[in-house]
């Protein structure tokens, strides 16, 4: 009954300080409300399955743990609506104000990884190696990624493409 307990005070915890960061994860990759609130809910149901097998180290690795299933089951999503011809549409959420929308416009050219990278680093502050432990790459590669990214952007905005 205590294991119970600690388990739903966990989950509690976890839904309270990750639930909106888990929704923005999947929105940089599905673009849609509803959908990003289904991934949501199968990210909390693989904590679910998880803490009844295992625990975590801190609430920094029970974090990294949450954002990487968020990343693969918006990846999944994404690539069975691939399959059935009906890809979501990135759209990403504005604030208020013009100055903002030609930024959010080359933003939403990026490719998805691009985007993803952008948003762990700038939104959410993550070094590039963090970035490489949840997407499964090397830190090199996310420098490089980075760099690329944001040079398109400095290109749009210099040069006007």
């Amino acid at each position: 009954m205590e294991n119970e307990d600690t388990q739903k005070s966990i989950m509690r915890r976890a839904v309270e300080c990750y639930a909106d960061c888990i929704f923005r994860v999947a929105y940089q990759y599905l673009g849609n409300r509803q959908d990003c609130e289904d991934i949501v809910q199968e990210v909390f149901l693989a904590l679910v399955k998880r803490l009844r097998l295992d625990s975590f180290n801190d609430d920094e690795h029970m974090k990294a743990w949450l954002i990487r299933v968020a990343i693969n089951k918006s990846i999944n999503f994404v690539k069975y609506n691939a399959r059935r011809r009906t890809s979501p549409i990135y759209i990403a959420p504005q604030p208020e104000g013009e100055n903002f929308s030609a930024l959010y416009e080359e933003l939403n050219r990026l490719p998805a990884e691009d985007r993803e990278i952008i948003y762990l680093h700038y939104y959410e502050g993550y070094t590039a190696k963090e970035i490489a432990h949840f997407i499964g790459s090397g830190e090199n590669a996310v420098h490089k990624r980075l760099s690329r990214a944001r040079e398109k952007l400095k290109n749009y905005f210099t040069e006007g493409e």
